[in-house]
């Protein structure tokens, strides 16, 4: 699995030595993960490792552990799941963990290295993204990337008490799609 490079940070394939105590207090922090599927659940490192675990042995999702260059620091994962080899598509999900990173731009660069990495070295033709419709940051992220908006689920997440909508945006690979 390469390594992906940005200016500031890089992307490699997530390890089981990434399950510590930093990446547990992500997935257990309300504001970090109320946008997460993830969040219904009290994380363990013994959950977190066998999540790292299975995504390690799937032949069709990769989970990137995201690290700060200057830090050598584990700020965020963003995976490229359900990715279908003959349809050629995949979806793409993402946690910036560590508080200190947001607004930094880190998930769209982190968006961008993956989606180059789907369409160069996949071959894919489509990826998708499904964003509850008041995570404000993830849709700029994905719209910075070049996303549209494919479609609305309404009524989809449940969130705070109430239904929200999911907007699901797409990329389609310029060097496949006319």
């Amino acid at each position: 699995m390469p390594i992906l490079e940005s200016d500031n940070f890089y992307l490699r394939k997530i390890s089981l030595e990434d399950c510590n105590e930093n990446y547990l207090g992500w997935m257990n922090d309300s504001e970090i993960n109320q946008y997460l599927e993830s969040r219904f659940i009290t994380h363990t490192i013994d959950s977190l490792k066998n999540f790292v675990s299975s995504m390690n042995s799937s032949e069709n999702n990769i989970l990137f552990a995201i690290i700060d260059k200057e830090s050598d620091k584990h700020i965020g994962n963003i995976k490229l799941g359900g990715i279908h080899p003959v349809h050629k598509y995949a979806d793409i999900g993402l946690v910036i963990g560590d508080k200190n990173y947001w607004g930094r731009g880190i998930a769209t660069n982190a968006i961008s290295l993956v989606c180059k990495y789907a369409f160069d070295d996949l071959n894919l033709r489509k990826v998708f993204a499904g964003v509850y419709e008041n995570n404000i940051g993830s849709i700029k992220a994905f719209k910075k990337c070049g996303f549209k908006k494919a479609y609305i689920k309404k009524d989809t997440y449940f969130f705070k008490g109430d239904f929200i909508d999911a907007f699901v945006f797409e990329l389609y690979n310029k060097n496949l799609v006319d």
